[in-house]
């Protein structure tokens, strides 16, 4: 009997980013994730790119912590 078939695991990340206006009043994110394995979806936003940076990264660490 051989090793178990690996899932394979798929996941969109979108991040939109712009400027608000007038200008030098901030930066925007809009962050929406999709597992396409469950087709959950969370839409986040965040202002600074520390926190875009966040999003992102702790996305991605459930992401690959779902698949072990």
């Amino acid at each position: 009997m051989g090793a178990p078939e690996a899932v394979e695991r798929t996941g969109v990340l979108v991040v939109r980013v712009w400027i608000e206006r007038p200008p030098g009043t901030g930066l925007r994110a809009r962050i929406t994730a999709q597992g396409l394995d469950d087709g959950e979806q969370t839409t986040t936003a965040a202002s600074t790119i520390d926190a875009i940076l966040d999003v992102v990264r702790h996305w991605l660490e459930a992401f690959v912590s779902a698949a072990t």
